[in-house]
């Protein structure tokens, strides 16, 4: 692969995008939206019928259900009427963990069998140094996203070369889309003690101004230890005492891959020659691990202290899942990823179902755009189709993970990523229906909302479907969230 390095052309920062149904024109503007199937977290109608109303500049949910409880009800004459009986409508999707700054790599192939530290090869070698590099990479991020139907994320700003780069921060800020840019950094070793003194630096000069950018844009500063293999505990709990001290939210990437749990369990492996190979190395790191723990229950002590979003926790025994839900611990599961890494094959499937069962709060995420198979777009609907289509995953546990679930872990307003009377959701998007035996095309069906195919239903027919969404509604800025497009420019 060619070095893209410092060779990226710098795109401007993305347009919001122009929805089905744009800002409302009159005060007392109302709309009813028919499709085959409404849904959100809570409920779904199928088909459903959706009324939205004016109110000021944004479209509040009047009514949802289905038809005919819809047709019951008095509306205005002048009210306009959208059919979409091959589509269905659910919110506007949050993706919990992502890489915007990888974009410019693109997909790229891998091979489980050869490890992860040759990818982390490629990685390195590939990441941008120069800050408008970087900010094209971010804007290509945010575009691709916004083509998924993506209207928040939690993003990871790296750190090529350990160097801190709050650009993927301010360039997100100046986007339409709503999140958390979580500042990456690494300490381990002989890292350990300047990075705490280097990030205490970066924060006293720089925390202010970049709160004070961000204040109206509905985004937020995070930090992002990045993971057990490169991040002493002792770092780790620095960086849980200045969150706490600055009320500022901690994600890290824990136990992702079998790697990981042989560094922290024995001292040995990949990982450790990872480290030896920079020079960052110290035998003080085998006071720390070797002594046969798993990388979660490594981390209980900082985990205890403030609920973190974890990033992966592919490889996670019954006996941690414990640990995680009395910690109240999030994780955000990136389902391509654990694909294209072959964490199914090698670790078997995720265990999300079971850590929904215990009450810790799941979301979705895609990782970067390196490990997708959808160089167009960055969007958890891919996955939620992955999880549909190959577990039967139910689709309350997908909505759930993309909306409502990945809201709280970002500190964002939930119900505006419902579909609830008397709210005004961030975003809606709709997502065609496939044709029976032709997935990705786009069928017609009856007018009722149902498809020629008895045995699918329209949400089974959208997840077979490999179409984009369409924006329906797209109003962030009336979110809840401190939304304002002006604020960081």
């Amino acid at each position: 692969m060619t070095n893209s390095k410092n060779t990226q052309t710098t795109p401007s920062t993305p347009d919001a995008p122009t929805p089905l149904i744009p800002s409302p024109s009159h005060s007392d503007s109302t709309i009813r939206i028919n499709a085959a199937l409404i849904a959100d977290a809570n409920h779904y109608f199928a088909p459903g019928s959706l009324i939205l109303k004016a109110d000021n500049s944004a479209w509040q949910v009047h009514a949802v259900g289905h038809p005919a409880q819809i047709d019951t009800l008095p509306l205005p004459a002048n009210t306009k009427t959208i059919d979409l009986p091959d589509q269905i409508i659910i919110p506007a999707l949050i993706n919990a963990h992502t890489h915007l700054d990888l974009t410019h790599i693109g997909p790229y192939p891998h091979d489980p069998a050869g490890g992860f530290v040759p990818w982390l090869d490629m990685i390195r070698a590939n990441r941008l140094l120069d800050d408008d590099a970087i900010a094209a990479s971010v804007n290509l991020g945010i575009q691709k996203s916004l083509n998924g139907g993506t209207i928040a994320v939690g993003d990871i700003a790296g750190a090529p070369n350990a160097i801190l780069k709050d650009t993927p921060i301010t360039t997100l800020a100046k986007s339409p889309l709503l999140g958390t840019s979580y500042l990456e950094f690494f300490g381990i070793g002989k890292t350990a003690n300047s990075i705490i003194h280097t990030l205490q630096d970066y924060l006293d000069a720089h925390l202010p101004k970049i709160q004070k950018q961000l204040q109206g844009t509905g985004v937020t500063l995070g930090l992002s230890p990045h993971a057990t293999n490169t991040i002493s505990i002792a770092v780790y709990q620095w960086a849980a005492q200045t969150a706490l001290k600055h009320n500022i939210p901690l994600s890290t990437h824990l136990a992702e891959t079998l790697e990981e749990r042989e560094f922290i369990s024995k001292g040995t492996g990949t990982q450790r020659g990872f480290l030896e190979r920079f020079g960052v190395w110290d035998d003080s790191i085998l006071n720390e691990i070797g002594n046969g723990e798993h990388p979660i229950d490594h981390l209980i002590p900082v985990l205890e202290q403030l609920p973190i979003l974890c990033a992966h926790v592919n490889d996670a025994p019954d006996q941690t899942i414990d640990h995680l839900a009395q910690t109240q611990t999030a994780v955000a599961y990136c389902p391509r990823a654990h694909t294209y890494f072959g964490h199914y094959e090698r670790l078997g499937p995720h265990p999300f179902e079971q850590m929904l069962e215990a009450n810790i709060n799941v979301s979705l995420g895609t990782d970067s755009i390196v490990n997708l198979n959808t160089p167009d777009r960055i969007t958890t609907l891919d996955d939620m189709r992955l999880l549909s289509t190959r577990d039967n995953t139910t689709m309350q546990s997908l909505l759930q993970m993309t909306t409502t679930n990945p809201a709280h872990a970002l500190n964002l307003n939930p119900t505006s990523f419902t579909i609830t009377q008397g709210n005004s959701p961030a975003g809606l998007i709709t997502v065609p229906i496939a044709s029976p035996g032709l997935p990705g095309e786009v069928s017609r069906s009856d007018g009722g909302g149902l498809l020629s195919d008895p045995l699918k239903t329209p949400w089974q027919s959208a997840m077979h479907s490999k179409h984009p969404p369409t924006w329906l509604l797209f109003q962030p800025e009336f979110s809840g969230c401190h939304y304002s497009p002006s604020s960081a420019q």
